[in-house]
């Protein structure tokens, strides 16, 4: 059957949707691709704010026509997710839709309840999307599905079936078809190239919702693909593009199982010896009381040609790591010193950072500011606006304390948006500090020509609309050339 599959983007881009193939999500496209691999026809749409949705899905109807929209969100994306699902409903009023994603996950009652909506997937949907999508191929309506809350259309209510343990075998996955992004991508060759590596985080950050993930079904949370199966992907992908020169390991925290660590980088520099001109790796790096003087974890990087890495100080403020975000146990002091560590084997790395964290004052936020500069981010420093996710345990603290804006529910943007009211620290003193970050941590260590142009994205990001009209005005501009042309 036709299988439709849509992925938002609540971002503006000032070219294509994503920069470059190391922007390409995994979930969609593995529910994509195991749909590929059954033997139905998928086609896939990224629309984002600035997407004629009308126009867009009436033209897909038109050419596809659909049996089957399979929908994906994460709570930020869901007023774009709710106009597109409702546009859907409209241009076909008897197509089946389904919606899947972490805030489906973790809201099920409330996103069941959307009108526009048949059924919805609760945690990991590739068994799931299949037998919904052999189902529907065969004439039958939908029931009995793992995985699925699904309306029950004719005789009311909602059939709620049983969930499904964690997948166990990731290697059993295929490897995602990354050509159905091509049209979307701005730079495709000899770009950074992203590869799952495992699934699942070992920490329960209360802002995160991998603690609320852990919890939806059975079965071991935490799991990663064998060497073998990473290095059969970038094999793959060397095929397809000969230039590529960098791939990021995807996974919460490569450090949360050192026994598959040492073995995975092993394989690495391996892989590494066979080539002619070496691949560069990154990865996510979580510092626990394990890693923060592991000198031996930074040697195997090294040998591995573990270029980059990120690691998360999120605050500067020890209480906020500990009472309020539950943080891994480490103290500033270690994460300084084991930056140093890092530098002195010429591994580049990224700082993570959240600013407006509820209970944090602006004396903390400036130990953030301190504690970052003294890190000395080799690779810059990735700020975020703390966003509260429906589902976590943040957000339920931010609403018994009644600290978020009614602004949160209809807004486009997470991340680069205050949405907390915060005694001490207002959305717009924390929107102020997001915009100067990067100045306040490298002032003095880099030229001011890039610090000036850092800030200024920054400063764009925090004030989208500013970006939606350069946007617009760039896509205008560039209709008017092709006209022109033609």
């Amino acid at each position: 059957m036709n299988v439709l599959c849509v992925y938002s983007l609540t971002t503006f881009s000032l070219k294509k949707e994503l920069y470059s193939p190391g922007d390409i999500p995994f979930g969609i496209s593995y529910i994509a691709t195991v749909l590929k691999e059954a033997g139905h026809k998928v086609r896939l749409e990224v629309i984002t704010p600035t997407t004629d949705l009308a126009k867009r899905f009436k033209g897909v109807f038109d050419e596809f026509a659909p049996g089957l929209v399979c929908l994906t969100s994460v709570s930020s994306q869901m007023p774009l997710i709710r106009k597109a699902g409702a546009v859907i409903r409209a241009v076909s009023p008897s197509v089946f839709m389904i919606l899947g994603g972490v805030h489906a996950t973790l809201n099920p009652d409330e996103t069941i309840g959307l009108d526009f909506l048949d059924a919805i997937c609760i945690g990991e949907g590739e068994e799931a999307v299949c037998r919904l999508a052999k189902q529907l191929g065969q004439g039958e309506f939908p029931t009995g599905i793992p995985n699925t809350w699904i309306k029950k259309r004719q005789k009311g209510g909602i059939e709620k079936n049983s969930l499904l343990p964690f997948r166990t075998d990731l290697d059993n996955l295929p490897y995602i078809d990354r050509s159905m992004w091509e049209p979307y991508i701005s730079n495709k060759k000899g770009m950074i190239y992203t590869v799952l590596a495992g699934r699942g985080c070992p920490n329960r950050c209360t802002y995160c919702s991998n603690h609320a993930l852990a919890r939806v079904t059975t079965g071991r949370y935490v799991r990663f693909r064998s060497p073998e199966n990473i290095i059969g992907e970038i094999r793959h992908l060397m095929e397809s593009d000969p230039f590529v020169e960098t791939v990021f390991l995807e996974t919460e925290t490569i450090g949360s199982n050192l026994k598959y660590s040492y073995e995975l980088l092993d394989a690495l520099a391996e892989f590494n010896s066979t080539l002619k001109r070496p691949l560069k790796f990154g990865t996510n790096l979580a510092l626990n009381p394990r890693i923060r003087d592991n000198r031996r974890l930074l040697e195997a990087f090294k040998k591995a040609n573990m270029a980059f890495f990120r690691i998360g100080l999120e605050s500067g403020s020890e209480r906020i790591r500990k009472e309020v975000l539950n943080r891994p146990n480490y103290k500033n002091e270690d994460l300084i010193r084991f930056c140093q560590m890092a530098r002195q084997f010429d591994i580049k790395y990224t700082i993570n950072i959240l600013i407006g964290l509820p209970g944090e004052t602006r004396e903390e936020f400036q130990e953030t500011v301190r504690v970052t500069r003294a890190c000395q981010p080799t690779f810059g420093v990735s700020v975020s606006i703390f966003y509260p996710y429906p589902g976590t345990r943040l957000h339920q603290m931010c609403q018994e304390q009644n600290l978020i804006s009614e602004k949160v529910r209809e807004s486009l943007f997470e991340r680069t948006a205050a949405y907390l009211d915060l005694p001490g620290f207002s959305p717009w003193e924390v929107k102020w500090e997001y915009i100067l970050f990067y100045y306040k941590v490298f002032r003095g260590r880099e030229t001011w020509p890039h610090i000036v142009a850092k800030t200024a994205r920054y400063a764009v990001d925090a004030f989208p609309f500013i970006k939606r009209i350069i946007s617009r005005g760039v896509h205008l501009a560039s209709g008017l050339a092709t006209k022109v042309a033609h």
